[in-house]
């Protein structure tokens, strides 16, 4: 049995839109940082007396449970894609757990694909070095788990099957930076990320995004290399809301803000005015990511639990890649 941790990462640049649905291919590079608390932690077990594999989930705040449908489907094609690299087709027992809300726009689909890849490859024996890995991980069909392979700060790369994968850019501790989720909404989202990815292209406003990224995702990497928070944050912030435009303009539209939502971006924004420096962005939910330097992490926190709309916060700094955790032969 081999036990695996990964990080849920926070996307600076957003990848939005699939091109390769098969082979989990973007239409554009993305950037994220992974987070040190936001975390699942996955253990496979490959056992030749099992007819089928078996999986347990154990969601935030939530009793485990045996996982049907939709989520058990995803595990078990990932599984096939990793038995068929080891010419195997033993079946597997899955635990997995995350201390973070699923579903809700903090990436709990990249840290599980992850975990269960790392895991799964670990259990079978499979040698493989940081890029295949992340190769594999993004073809479970949540791409953004490519990302919470490499350590820290880390891009994924656009390409074909052999060039699209994700590598680390910066370790945790070159730019000491924090990420407070703002969580004003612990209910899964009624439209996954998979769904729109698939609907962002008819989106009027979908080529537009595109024609900006490649700068945004420049100016990003130069803002983390030269560890300039002003350049990141304004960065972020026209790409967060790019995304979602895209998302509001497809056929049929999605909505992932809420009023809540709406209260931390105002929010942010007047802080910033006077004079506490922090960013915000938001993935494919109603939760916000507020970006600022680790040493504001506390006012940051105090400040957005103040707000009614907030139920709790998330406090994150910038965390390592996914790891193994035991390994049983």
């Amino acid at each position: 049995m081999t036990t695996a941790i990964a990080p849920a990462n926070i996307a600076f640049i957003k990848y939005w839109g699939m091109r390769d649905a098969e082979q989990t291919l973007p239409y554009n590079g993305s950037l994220s940082m992974n987070l040190d608390a936001c975390l699942t932690t996955t253990s496979v077990l490959f056992d030749p007396a099992l007819e089928s594999d078996h999986v347990t989930l154990t969601l935030y705040a939530q009793p485990p449970k045996v996982a049907v449908g939709r989520p058990l489907e995803r595990v078990v094609a990932h599984l096939d894609r990793m038995r068929a690299l080891a010419g195997v087709t033993t079946r597997a027992r899955v635990t997995s757990s995350n201390n973070f809300p699923a579903d809700a726009g903090i990436a709990s689909s990249a840290a599980a694909f992850a975990a269960l890849t790392l895991a799964g490859v670990s259990a079978l024996g499979l040698a493989m070095d940081e890029r295949t890995l992340s190769r594999l991980t993004r073809r479970s069909g949540s791409g953004s788990a490519s990302r919470s392979i490499p350590t820290g700060y880390v891009e994924w790369h656009n390409g074909d099957d052999l060039t699209s994968f994700a590598e680390s850019i910066a370790p945790p501790e070159y730019w000491d930076l924090a990420d407070v989720v703002a969580v004003v909404d612990t209910q899964a989202k009624k439209i996954g990320s998979a769904e729109n990815h698939h609907l962002a292209v008819t989106s009027p406003y979908f080529g537009v995004r595109l024609e900006g990224i490649q700068q945004r995702l420049d100016a990003a990497r130069t803002a983390i290399m030269q560890r300039d928070l002003t350049l990141l944050g304004t960065t972020m912030e026209a790409d967060a809301v790019s995304m979602h435009l895209v998302c509001m303009t497809q056929s049929p539209p999605s909505f992932y803000w809420n009023a809540g939502t709406m209260a931390v971006i105002h929010a942010v924004r007047a802080w910033r005015e006077q004079g506490l420096e922090a960013y915000f962005t938001i993935d494919a939910g109603p939760n916000v990511h507020v970006i600022c330097a680790s040493g504001d992490r506390f006012i940051v926190q105090e400040r957005l639990e103040a707000l009614p709309e907030v139920q709790f916060t998330l406090v994150n700094r910038v965390g390592h890649g996914a790891r193994l955790v035991h390994v049983n032969d």
